[in-house]
């Protein structure tokens, strides 16, 4: 019998602001510096096609499942990497 878990481990508050604050500077060509966590992203220089490709990398990088409008409810920094990483409902 294998103790191998299935379950993905969550994703810290610390990783995913380290992740997303990297892929954001990259993204953009700014260095993680010129990210200010508390800018909102449109300041940063996200738009509605940057966001999707926020949500598809959040999806295959963190394995978390995120749609466009989590984003714009959450358009820091700060604040997406609360949402998250925030416990999931059950079923989700």
């Amino acid at each position: 019998m294998s103790n191998t878990s299935t379950t993905a481990i969550a994703p810290t508050p610390a990783s995913v602001a380290d992740w997303l604050t990297g892929f954001l500077a990259e993204l953009l060509d700014v260095t993680p510096e010129e990210i200010d966590p508390a800018a909102g992203l449109d300041l940063l220089g996200v738009d509605s096609a940057t966001t999707l490709v926020i949500c598809a990398k959040a999806r295959d990088e963190l394995g978390v499942p995120l749609r466009p409008r989590e984003v714009f409810d959450n358009f820091t920094v700060d604040a997406l990497v609360r949402h998250l990483t925030a416990p999931q409902p059950a079923g989700a």
